[in-house]
């Protein structure tokens, strides 16, 4: 997840990388996706059968299913820490600075003016981020921030002052960490919205090449039922079939680059990755799984339609 530079909230999805940019051509494409060795190490080998292209769909469908997890955790997380939060009554004090934007906050570590400790609502404020957002199963392994570090990344820097130098909880620093836990939650909301999103285009998709796979080997097997020498007609038949195939490829790659060129869910800020950057970060195999199969799928229906080519040819 970024931070924006202002006190609004904004989801953290790190520093990733864009995406490469996309050719529109299906020639292009299957170039460039050749060119990847994920995708070369599949085709060099002939005697791997094409369904081992699927797997690349199978992997990213498997990746972004753990990344909804991680999604659904943050956000149930937020939505505990604002719950809790609800439950914590708040103190009223006439010195007690407000969040920036509604008034002066002390520097951090510059002293609170009185020698008390903290009061018991914000220790368990304190303790109630440090046990819901701070502690979903992930959060080592993708953020592993500091306390303070972790609330000015959620929360806003002025929350993350404001926390850590009052010497009580405010019920105007109430009110501000509760509306931006929420807007984090919802944040998340909308990131799952999209990730579902997500899930369903790649089940889309392999249905569609699926569908067309199954169609070039029962064409493979109409001309090898029955006779040794297909007729003309028959292989030009199949040969014009083979070619309608390579077109509904080239539809799921002009349906799969709309979808790269408007994501479903958009940056807030240009510190923010790209929506498939952040998801497909990580991911082993192609970057771009979809389009990696269509490349897979069309280069055999291409061998298909020369090897057709070539017994058209020595026909009498």
């Amino acid at each position: 997840m970024s931070l924006s530079s202002t006190a609004s909230v904004s989801f953290r999805i790190g520093a990733r990388d864009p995406l490469a940019a996309e050719c529109a051509d299906l020639t292009c494409q299957t170039a460039d996706l050749l060119a990847d060795p994920a995708v070369v190490s599949v085709i060099v080998f002939a005697s791997i059968a094409v369904f081992a292209a699927f797997a690349y769909i199978a992997d990213a469908s498997s990746h972004v299913r753990e990344e909804r997890r991680r999604v659904v955790d943050e956000r149930d997380a937020f939505e505990e820490f604002t719950d809790r939060l609800r439950r914590v009554t708040p103190r009223e004090s006439g010195t007690t600075a407000e969040p920036a934007g509604h008034g002066a906050v002390r520097l951090a570590g510059f002293p609170p003016d009185s020698a008390d400790p903290p009061d018991d609502g914000l220790v368990q404020t304190r303790e109630a981020y440090r046990e819901t957002v701070m502690s979903v199963p992930h959060y080592a392994e993708e953020y592993d921030d500091s306390f303070p570090m972790s609330v000015a990344e959620e929360l806003g820097e002025d929350v993350a002052r404001a926390i850590q130098t009052e010497d009580r909880l405010p019920p105007a620093l109430r009110t501000t960490l509760l509306d931006r836990g929420q807007s984090a939650a919802q944040a998340r909301e909308r990131l799952l919205s999209a990730v579902d999103a997500e899930l369903a285009e790649l089940e889309s998709s392999n249905a569609r090449l699926e569908r067309v796979e199954r169609t070039r080997n029962n064409l493979e097997a109409h001309l090898a039922e029955g006779r040794s020498k297909p007729s003309f007609d028959a292989l030009v038949d199949v040969w014009r079939s083979l070619g309608d195939l390579e077109k509904s490829c080239e539809e799921v790659v002009s349906d799969r680059q709309e979808l790269l060129r408007d994501p479903p869910f958009t940056r807030r800020t240009e510190r923010d990755p790209d929506f498939y950057a952040y998801l497909y970060e990580g991911l082993e195999g192609p970057r771009h799984p979809v389009l990696a199969t269509v490349a897979e799928v069309v280069d055999h229906i291409r061998s298909d339609r020369r090897t057709l080519e070539d017994r058209i040819a020595r026909i009498d």
